[in-house]
């Protein structure tokens, strides 16, 4: 499957997409390519030669996790393209600059869900599909807290559930920890920079673990909680399944609060999927096997269109 991926130019890797805003970027594949995609199916289907194949998804709901370089988030993008080249994608980021505040959260999230909006009423997406028309790939607590917040605003716009669809975690959702905190916060300093900063950063980590720790009576669940909350519930999620790719190595998420997780979603009717990675860091899962990594994600994505009759009715 590695070989099947397009290369992304380096001076603007994300050059293929649509800039909704700092944060929400789409893409959506060339008419000659959907085109070219359903004249080979509709061939394959009328000579025989096998079964039809599982239809890809119609968007790629892509939440990356904090401060993901844009060259990484390609190659993701890329390897998604030569799966599916039929599928628009949606992509949220999430920055430092709305780590600390739950609407500059809200506010970052909402030109992905205006555009979600859009895709439903021009009627290119279904509100209530009979069977999942998106694949939505979260990566980290920040990819995590930028879904919630999808899941959230598109309830308290339209009054329903967000579509049905299928989900896969990559290193999410984690629970509140002083030095897994730490750590993600850490990431991409350097030198001087770096020495600077730990004091500072630890400081707030330790503020922020007091606060939605012990102090949580008084202040209520943290945004972690909330995410772990919101993920996990069926008035606000819709999903036929999803899978949790996670690593016991990973130093920003422990792997025992995905399983806490999984465990909960599964009590609650969603069939999970668990894919345990050894040896491989947060967010590194796929370049560690690519190959097996997107396995699960196409798997996940053609389990849920075979179980999208069993678990959509009965929803809000």
């Amino acid at each position: 499957m590695a070989s099947k991926q397009p290369a992304a130019t380096s001076a603007k890797p994300l050059a293929m997409m649509t800039k909704l805003s700092p944060w929400v970027s789409y893409y959506k594949p060339p008419k000659t390519t959907a085109a070219a995609a359903a004249a080979t199916s509709s061939a394959t289907t009328k000579s025989g030669a096998g079964t039809v194949p599982t239809a890809a998804p119609k968007l790629i709901l892509m939440a990356s996790w904090m401060d993901a370089k844009d060259a990484h988030i390609a190659k993701y993008i890329a390897y998604y393209q030569a799966i599916y080249p039929t599928s628009a994608i949606l992509l949220i980021k999430f920055t430092t600059s709305v780590a600390f505040s739950a609407s500059a959260q809200n506010r970052a999230a909402q030109p992905a869900a205006s555009y979600l909006r859009s895709q439903i009423d021009a009627g290119v997406l279904s509100a209530a599909p009979r069977e999942p028309e998106i694949l939505v790939h979260v990566f980290s607590n920040g990819g995590a807290s930028s879904m919630r917040n999808m899941y959230q605003i598109y309830r308290k716009k339209t009054g329903h559930s967000f579509p049905p669809h299928a989900a896969v975690y990559d290193s999410c959702p984690g629970a509140n920890s002083l030095l897994r905190t730490y750590t993600a916060f850490m990431v991409g300093l350097k030198g001087i920079a770096r020495l600077f900063a730990a004091p500072l950063i630890m400081a707030v980590a330790a503020f922020l673990s007091l606060l939605y720790g012990p102090l949580q009576f008084l202040f209520g669940e943290g945004p972690l909680r909330e995410s772990q909350r919101v993920h996990n519930d069926r008035t606000l999620v819709r999903q036929t399944n999803r899978a949790y790719v996670y690593s016991k190595e990973d130093d920003m998420v422990d792997w025992r609060h995905l399983e806490e997780h999984a465990k909960e979603a599964a009590a609650k009717g969603i069939p999970v999927r668990r894919e345990l990675y050894a040896n491989s860091a947060h967010v590194a899962h796929m370049p560690t096997d690519s190959d097996r990594y997107w396995k699960i994600v196409t798997d996940t994505w053609e389990q849920g269109i075979k179980r999208s009759g069993t678990l959509l009715p009965g929803f809000a």
